[in-house]
């Protein structure tokens, strides 16, 4: 023979080069965000802090996201170091959690510990989306927040059943050790993005190599900020989210807690978070592939509604198998949500400057829930009950649903 036989196996792109990096940083960013706060109550718990307590401890860390998160856009749209800016709060977020357990009961340096941590993840999603529209554009945005999500999903559920592996062999404080190394890992994983891959730095224009990917927008970052609140949608999208985080933020802590006092263990706790994120990656996979398809305000829909119907349930049963089954709802809507928020900050800001201050701004709404929610959660179980306290949140889901349904308009037009 005077050549040789060449076989090449090229590998898709998920599974190459920067998507793998962003893929892989999805999937650790999951990890040590999903370690966090849902065993956090239960920890907090054997702590001996009240049931006030640790609604006022998870409030704080929600603060100080709440707080933080209008950088976090800024920021985006000001510097196109987005992988530095990312470095830099993961690691602080790492740090952060993992000093944790050395503030023992001491609730002043464990708050401001929450605070810290929580003021760092203010800026993960809206970075981690940042990335995912420098490297595919408009056009394939859809397909890559769908991965995303579909990684930083199976993270929470590596690390929903890692650490329920760990609590089981070494007891509850060692449930924060994952964080340690997902903040590692996610850090490694940032280095493999590379910047020649960004097709937001290959054009002048912004994000994208095609025509509706293109930024013709000369106002000043003032100006659009005003111009998101001229645009009934964009009200809309942030004030349903806001109150659909209200709703459902404060829930899978609340079930844990509730389990605890029904069952008087550990063994179902771990179930709480690894039904919910099993069912969010397939569901994030299908949101993204029919959204364009079906339109971003009916696959929305769908998550807004049922989280109504997951409260009512926790709020009518004392079944413990029933309550666990709830958090197949939540995986569904919190799929959806993930990649949904995403699609409808692209379409609202297409051609113009502001995707990432968008993002950041409807970042301020889910943290606005995550303060609120907590708050609500520990006066109302510390005084009236779990029950009373899963009729709120129903409540309040259904107001949410009501105004994204009646306000959001089903075709979606960029901010002028």
């Amino acid at each position: 023979m005077t050549g040789e036989l060449s076989l090449k196996f090229p590998l898709p792109s998920w599974l190459s080069g920067s998507f793998l990096g962003l893929n892989l940083l999805n999937l650790w960013l999951g990890v040590i965000i999903g370690v966090s706060i849902p065993f956090l109550t239960d920890y907090l718990k054997e702590a001996r802090w009240s049931f006030s307590e640790i609604g006022v401890a998870t409030a704080i860390f929600g603060a100080g996201a709440l707080i933080f998160q209008p950088l976090s856009g800024l920021f985006a749209e000001m510097t196109p170091r987005h992988r530095t800016l990312l470095s830099v709060v993961v690691f602080v977020y790492g740090l952060g959690l993992t000093l944790l357990p050395l503030a023992g009961g001491t609730p002043v340096v464990a708050d401001t510990l929450l605070f810290v941590s929580g003021g760092a993840s203010a800026f993960f999603f809206t970075l981690s989306s940042t990335l995912a529209f420098s490297l595919s554009g408009h056009r394939n945005f859809a397909r890559t927040m769908g991965q995303n999500q579909m990684w930083n999903h199976a993270g929470f559920l590596v690390s929903a059943a890692g650490t329920s592996f760990l609590i089981h062999r070494l007891g509850l404080l060692s449930g924060f050790l994952p964080i340690t190394l997902g903040s590692v890992l996610a850090l490694l994983s940032i280095g493999l993005i590379r910047r020649k891959d960004m097709v937001y730095h290959q054009t002048r224009s912004g994000p994208g190599s095609l025509e509706h990917d293109e930024v013709r927008d000369e106002r000043p970052l003032w100006r659009v900020f005003a111009d998101f609140f001229r645009n009934p949608a964009i009200r809309t999208l942030l004030i349903s989210t806001a109150l659909f985080q209200v709703a459902n933020t404060p829930v899978m802590p609340l079930l844990m807690l509730y389990l605890r006092f029904l069952d008087g263990g550990n063994g179902k706790l771990a179930w709480v978070v690894i039904l919910a994120q099993a069912t969010m990656i397939p569901v994030a996979w299908w949101a993204a592939r029919v959204s364009s398809r079906w339109g971003h305000k009916l696959v929305f829909s769908l998550a807004f509604l049922l989280m109504p119907i997951r409260s009512m349930i926790c709020a009518t049963t004392m079944n413990t198998e029933i309550l666990l089954a709830t958090q197949i709802l939540d995986g569904i809507s919190a799929g959806i949500y993930g990649v949904s928020v995403a699609l409808i900050v692209s379409d609202l800001t297409r051609g113009k400057k502001g995707f990432n201050l968008l993002m950041g701004l409807s970042q301020i709404a889910m943290a606005l829930g995550a303060v609120v929610g907590p708050a609500l959660q520990g006066v109302s179980v510390g005084n009236v009950g779990f029950r009373f306290a899963f009729l709120v949140f129903a409540g309040v889901a259904a107001l949410a649903a009501g105004i994204f349904s009646h306000f959001m308009p089903d075709r979606l037009e960029p901010s002028r």
